[in-house]
């Protein structure tokens, strides 16, 4: 640790004990309802960062400075509460507090839920914000779908319903963005189970973290992080849906869950999606080997889709060793039919397919006040047991029209395979933070992921490549530890050090891609990264700073391949960035209860050895190879407006200029770059959306209950390049602007317990691809009814409504 860093700790303590000297006012007291106290209500002071939470017996504390203040009392199941008080210097102030409940559940929350999420967000120092899942479970989106709705980030897909999604995140892509599940890294789960293919139902809220990543998500992520939390609730519910769509869509899905009076509590979700996915496309047509000179539009025939999944956890609550201690299992499945080629839509498949299957048991323990007060664990992990499959052993090669040819050996990608192999994987977390007093609070966090990869195929010996029988393994380790200083709730700091270690075991090609020479190679990396982030509150206004020295290491799949459409390099090395984000926030309650929410971030970064992923020519798959230096500058902008309870309206935008900033090439590192200054090719550069949603309450007769939601969307994608810009003329493939429109309508009932959908996508039936020449489905529609019923635990003793 340098000396300056070193500084830096030592002057940010002398300066928190100037504050401490601060004199404050004690602020405390109780809240309830008719009959019991609340637990989970945020108090707060108006315009200010001053907050506090209800605990169990409902009681609330915090200490201010003297002054004038409204103080906000704010629950998702109770009528807010706002009142006047005085603080004076020298003294306390008791206030008791009964709350209103509620009526019954209805769309009027989900403004009030976004403006809650908003709240929790303007705590963190970090540049990350939080999408609201509840508001979208009568929607047929799923996570990956919801992602795409935050600002910054751009999802890339290919296939339909189903098909590989990429995230782009301020320019960063795909596996330099780390997904976590409730802070445990996905990046083992089988590829049944992921963004592409969970409903929306199974999360509360997803939270984006960009570029610069705390500690409490230790994975080795340069472009950010994004934090799926999932549905905790110990209520007794039942939730259950059906939609069917377009293109022989179907997706049901039913979430149960109990928790017993001594705190016995368990939870199951179940799902299931199919889908034919035969939507029309353009391409050459390929006859007797020859090309047709022009695009004509087809139907895919060869591109259904299915997969089941099972989420189950029974544990306990509210124990005195443990607030949650759950065990669980994850049991998931799917079947794909490859259309095609991923990087060539005219390399046409007619028995290419996959399957896999994975099971993954989990387990998770979290405890406040564990031996001491300020002291909180938690441990989370999972081992996943992932089979897969890959079948390609056709002797014909097809076409658009769905003829087929004799072909001079077997396997429509160039060679035969008929692959089975097993991955199994572990990610484990542990995280003790304790907090010193309100001012300082230390963190420390481990996350370690590990991977073995073999060949479990039935084919015959001759059919088995000696890449095949490579072992492939892989062990990181990322250890962190951070510091937050907290002066007045007005203003923190947060600094930190994290230290990455890598081992891998695998292929690695010692001669060409025509002739390989697969041999194992053995490699271990460790390194030290570093960062700090600050933030400032003032009247409504928030103000953001951070930096980060990020490394991130090759992912599994970039390693090792995926058997499938991805050939793995074991000889790349870890990226490393610094990455710097600096922005503000302004959120503003209006008198009439409106509420303007305006974001904008500027971020900066510079990386080294940026891993790219490049297409095979021969084969039309794809590998990834470290590139060089790059540079990234570029903005995210989010603004949206909430009329009361009625209507909202608002939209995102993101600008960058990611461009190679490497000036020579070759081993010797003179020859000059014909691409130096260049944008990086095949990554979208603007991309926004504009969104407006209108509510009509209390349809047929007076305070029913019933609401009728209006939704409208529209996604931009600017026009970006699949290779380098300085090639000129039609060499560069342009993939030009889109612009797409999509509508909904809910009708729920009896304050959300029946729900109605219809959604239309894409209502202008426009040409949109995310990648180039693989077009996404055109216009299409989707009905959903969803049930759902919840009723409210107590706690025995205390009689107190736990959430």
């Amino acid at each position: 640790m340098s000396k300056k860093y070193l500084l830096a700790i030592l002057f940010i303590s002398l300066i928190s004990n100037v504050f401490s000297q601060q004199k404050k006012t004690k602020i405390y007291g109780k809240v309830v309802n008719a009959e019991m106290p609340i637990a989970g209500i945020i108090v707060y002071l108006e315009g200010t960062a001053f907050s506090s939470e209800t605990a169990k017996d409902g009681t609330f504390s915090m200490n201010v400075p003297s002054g004038t203040y409204t103080l906000i009392f704010n629950g998702s199941d109770y009528k807010n509460k706002s009142l006047k008080i005085v603080v004076k210097e020298d003294s306390s102030e008791e206030i008791n507090i009964k709350l209103v409940p509620k009526e019954a559940l209805n769309l009027e929350e989900v403004n009030i839920k976004s403006k809650s999420a908003i709240q929790e967000v303007k705590e963190s120092p970090f540049n990350v914000v939080a999408l609201d899942a509840k508001s979208k479970y009568n929607s047929t989106l799923d996570l990956g779908h919801l992602l795409a709705k935050a600002s910054g980030v751009k999802i890339r897909e290919a296939g339909g319903v189903g098909g590989d999604m990429n995230i782009t995140l301020n320019g960063f892509t795909g596996r330099n963005i780390k997904i976590f599940m409730d802070g445990v890294p996905m990046q083992g789960n089988s590829s049944s189970f992921q963004l592409n293919n969970i409903p929306v139902s199974l999360a509360e809220r997803i939270e984006v973290y960009k570029g610069v990543v705390p500690v409490e998500f230790g994975g080795d992520a340069i472009g950010g992080a994004i934090n799926i939390v999932t549905n905790r609730t110990t209520n007794t519910f039942l939730d259950a849906s059906y939609s069917y769509g377009s293109f022989n869509t179907h997706r049901s899905n039913i979430i149960l869950g109990h928790t017993t009076k001594k705190g016995l509590s368990f939870q199951l979700n179940a799902y299931q999606t199919y889908s034919d996915n035969d939507y029309k496309i353009k391409s050459r047509l390929i006859t007797n080997g020859q090309y047709s000179r022009e695009t004509y539009e087809f139907k895919r025939f060869h591109a259904a889709y299915h997969n089941e999944t099972v989420v189950a956890k029974l544990g306990v609550v509210n124990k005195s060793w443990a607030d949650r201690f759950f065990i669980g299992a994850t049991l998931s499945q799917d079947h794909q039919e490859v259309q095609n080629a991923p990087a060539n839509i005219e390399f046409v498949y007619g028995e290419v397919e996959t399957k896999r299957k994975g099971i993954q048991p989990n387990l998770e323990y979290y405890k406040r006040d564990l031996f001491l007060k300020g002291l909180t664990a938690r441990i989370s992990a999972n081992y996943n047991i992932n089979s897969n499959k890959s079948i390609d052993t056709s002797s014909y090669k097809y076409n658009w029209l769905g003829e087929k040819t004799m072909a001079v050996s077997k396997g429509e990608r160039g060679t035969s395979a008929l692959s089975e192999f097993d991955n199994s994987n572990y990610s484990a977390m542990a995280n003790l933070s304790y907090e010193v007093n309100p001012s300082h609070s230390i963190t420390i966090n481990d996350v370690q992921t590990g991977s073995k990869r073999y060949s479990t195929s039935t084919a015959p010996v001759e059919l088995v490549t000696e890449f095949e029988k490579l072992r492939r393994l892989s062990f990181k380790n990322v250890l962190g530890i951070s510091y937050r200083f907290r002066q007045s709730q007005k203003w923190n700091i947060n600094v930190f050090g994290k230290n990455y270690y890598q081992k891998v075991i695998g292929p690695y090609n010692l001669a060409d891609e025509a002739h390989p020479d697969w041999q194992e190679r053995s490699e271990n990396y460790n390194t030290m990264g570093y960062g700090i982030a600050s933030t400032y509150f003032w009247k409504f206004f928030q103000f953001k700073a951070s930096m980060e020295r990020a490394y991130r290491l090759p992912s599994d799949n970039e390693l090792f391949g995926d058997e499938n459409a991805e050939v793995g390099n074991a000889s790349l090395v870890a990226e490393n960035s610094m990455n710097y984000n600096l922005g503000f926030t302004v959120n503003k309650e209006f008198k009439n209860s409106d509420v303007l929410y305006f974001d904008v971030n500027g971020f900066f970064r510079n990386t080294d050895d940026f891993i790219k992923r490049e297409i095979l020519v021969r084969t039309g798959t794809l590998t990834s190879v470290n590139f060089g230096n790059t540079h990234n500058l570029g903005v995210d902008v989010e603004a949206r407006y909430y009329f009361k309870n009625k209507a909202m309206i608002g939209g995102t935008f993101s600008a960058m200029h990611l461009y190679d900033n490497e000036e020579f090439r070759g081993s010797e590192g003179t020859v000059l770059n014909s691409h130096y200054k260049d944008r990086m090719p095949n990554i979208p550069y603007q991309f926004g959306s504009l969104d407006a949603s209108y509510y009509i309450h209390n349809i047929g007769k007076k305070e029913s209950a019933n609401v009728l939601n209006l939704d409208y969307s529209l996604t931009y994608v600017g026009q970006f390049y699949l290779n380098w810009e300085s090639l000129g003329g039609t060499d560069k493939y342009e993939l030009p602007a889109q612009l797409s429109h999509d509508f909904s309508a809910t009708y729920s009932i009896k304050g959300g317990k029946y729900n109605f959908s219809l959604e239309a996508k894409n209502i202008t039936n426009e040409e949109l691809a995310d990648n180039f020449g693989m077009l996404k489905p055109g216009r299409a529609f989707y009905g959903k009814i969803r049930v759902y019923f919840m009723q409210r635990r107590k706690d025995k003793n205390k009689g107190t409504t736990i959430n």
